[in-house]
């Protein structure tokens, strides 16, 4: 068995050389998907590796790639990681000022670019950047001090080649592999060092957890430089040497899912709220026993779903109707992951348990997981031991515990990042006095069968002028499990209450509308008092099971969702409060009464 996932990988391509790895989805039109083969994909890797040393890199040097979901991304990773070079991921949607931050706290010296966007990011902070000496380009463009791809791998002689592939199989587990830089919701983005060992052995846990094999496929749609999709997509997918479909537009993914049919889905709580809320939608538009049927599916796939994380039989005749009636249901699940999915994960925030009950009761079991960049996947629901409550059981590998003060910690080993760039002091305040314990800044519960339940962020505790602290993070989520409510955001730092700032589920209003106020735009319809009165019943159905510290006495609908491009949330979609508290401060002003 090889040390590291390079060696790995170096492996897989001499042994299954004309396998497909990588898949560029060309869904909806006309041309032909086009196909990368391991043996491709490994020649592509090593010639980048000889191309950087050709041009005077030496190993260690820091490598950036800022680009999408195309083949440039895991070519030039992989190269780079031969070649010794240290690797960091930038987010396709970060501004100039965000790329020269991360580039110069990682003290680059080259970076990767797959278009002209991308490129003129970089050269509008180049004069910033005194370490940055290579700027390689996939995309053609004639710029000064701009290296053409196809430049760099012709510098590449066979002998580099060679050398490179030497390299590659020496890297020693314990040398820093990539920096993955943290998603700074709460404060400035930080260099998470990932070592090799790190690496493999946080693939072998996702690979043993899920029960991964060379014949599952996936679609590639989230950043690269996502902790998730970095080690749980790409590295473990060298591992198990599965086949990827590589999405560049996630807008598309619905579209790509169809055409693909992966057998594993892994995304954010949101692209299974909108598959959810197609559902819906799509029931909405039936009548009569079309209608009827779905909800008897539903009904019974309800009750089977409760049995099943209860751990208690199934009765053989309700499986057996479900089974029957359900297929004309199924079918329209079917179409929006393509038809042969068997495994479906989410993670990066909290699927509401609305979401995912429904979802279930449908055929789509959506496993919960948690996770952080420091340790990537900590937790993670299973497919024969699930809840939609919890994120699941320790990973294989794992070992936590809660603190004294609530908190999660996870016991430092193999699957633990190795501390922050350049940033000692911030390293050992990650883990425990003793170093045996990552602190994970979130609090949580351990049940007795082991299920961790996260209960709120020790930092996003907000602070009421009554001197009472409340976890929005609970609230928010109960909130969101409402058909109504797309996503939610406490507020009251320094206030007397709690209020929220709240963005509906556009397909339930519009449905709503075409039934009690036909012609009525959306933005009229979410002042319409039919909506408001729904929605101040999901709120108060939350603050049923509240203390009336904890309850949201008022709330605000918001006409648009909030997004990464507009900087209210972060790429990993958690939000960024200070940023919301600055922008709807007027609105907030009118809810106080200010």
């Amino acid at each position: 068995m090889a040390d590291t996932l390079l060696g790995v990988f170096l492996d897989r391509a001499a042994r299954r050389p004309e396998r497909v790895a990588l898949r560029t989805l060309r869904a909806g039109g006309a041309e032909a998907d086009d196909e990368i083969t391991w043996r491709a994909w490994a020649d592509s890797a090593l010639r980048v590796a000889a191309g950087l040393a050709a041009a005077g890199h030496a190993p260690g040097d820091a490598v950036g790639i800022l680009a999408g979901n195309r083949p440039i991304w895991p070519i030039a990773d992989v190269g780079a990681l031969a070649g010794g070079y240290v690797t960091v991921g930038l987010y396709p949607t970060a501004a100039p000022a965000q790329v020269r931050q991360v580039l110069a706290d990682a003290e680059a010296r080259v970076v990767v670019v797959d278009t002209p966007e991308q490129l003129a990011k970089v050269l509008a902070v180049r004069d910033e950047l005194p370490a940055l000496r290579t700027v390689v380009s996939a995309a053609p463009v004639e710029a000064p001090g701009v290296v053409a791809l196809s430049e760099l791998l012709a510098q590449a002689s066979e002998g580099g080649v060679a050398a490179a592939e030497a390299r590659a199989r020496a890297a020693r587990p314990d040398d820093v592999a990539i920096l993955i830089y943290t998603s700074g919701s709460t404060g400035e983005p930080k260099g998470a060092r990932i070592t090799h060992r790190c690496l493999a052995a946080s693939a072998a846990s996702i690979r043993d957890a899920l029960g991964l094999v060379e014949a599952d496929t996936s679609l590639s749609f989230l950043p690269y430089c996502h902790a998730s999709e970095r080690i749980f997509g790409l590295y473990t997918r060298i591992l198990v040497g599965m086949e990827a479909g590589l999405v560049a537009d996630h807008t598309r993914i619905w579209e790509a899912s169809r055409a693909y049919g992966p057998t594993l889905f892994g995304g954010l709580p949101r692209f299974y709220e909108k598959a959810y809320e197609a559902l819906r939608s799509a029931r909405a538009e039936l009548a009569g026993a079309e209608a009827a049927r779905w909800d008897r599916v539903l009904e019974l796939g309800r009750a089977i779903s409760r049995s099943r994380r209860a751990g208690e039989p199934v009765p053989p005749a309700a499986a057996a109707e479900w089974r029957e009636l359900g297929e004309p249901v199924f079918a329209r699940v079917r179409a929006l992951f393509g038809g042969r999915l068997r495994l479906a994960t989410s993670g990066g925030a909290t699927l509401p348990a609305e979401v995912a009950e429904y979802l279930d009761a449908l055929g789509v079991t959506v496993l919960g997981a948690y996770g952080l960049t420091e340790h990537l996947c900590a937790a993670m629901n299973r497919a024969d031991r699930y809840t939609f409550d919890s994120v699941g059981p320790a990973m294989p590998g794992t070992e936590l515990r809660i603190g004294d003060d609530g908190e999660v910690q996870i016991r430092r080993g193999p699957l633990t990042f190795d501390g922050y760039q350049r940033r000692p002091a911030e390293s050992a305040e990650a883990f425990t006095p003793d170093g045996a314990w990552l602190r994970t800044g979130d609090l949580g519960t351990l049940d007795e069968r082991g299920f961790l339940r996260i209960t709120g962020r020790r930092k996003e505790l907000i602070a009421l002028s009554t001197g009472k602290k409340v976890a929005p993070l609970p609230i928010e989520a109960r909130l969101e499990a409402s058909p109504w409510i797309a996503r939610a955001v406490v507020c009251g730092e320094g206030r007397k209450f709690l209020s929220a700032l709240l963005t509906l589920r556009r397909p339930v209003v519009e449905a709503w509308g075409r039934k009690h106020a036909p012609g009525v735009a959306f933005p009229a319809l979410l002042r319409h008092p039919g909506v408001v009165a729904h929605v101040q019943a999901a709120v108060d159905a939350v603050n049923r099971d509240l203390s009336s510290t904890e309850s949201v006495r008022r709330f605000a609908l918001l006409e648009h969702e909030l997004t990464v491009e507009a900087g209210e949330l972060t790429p990993t979609m958690k939000v960024r409060r200070a940023v919301i508290a600055a922008r709807y401060h007027d609105l907030l002003e009118e809810i106080y009464g200010g």
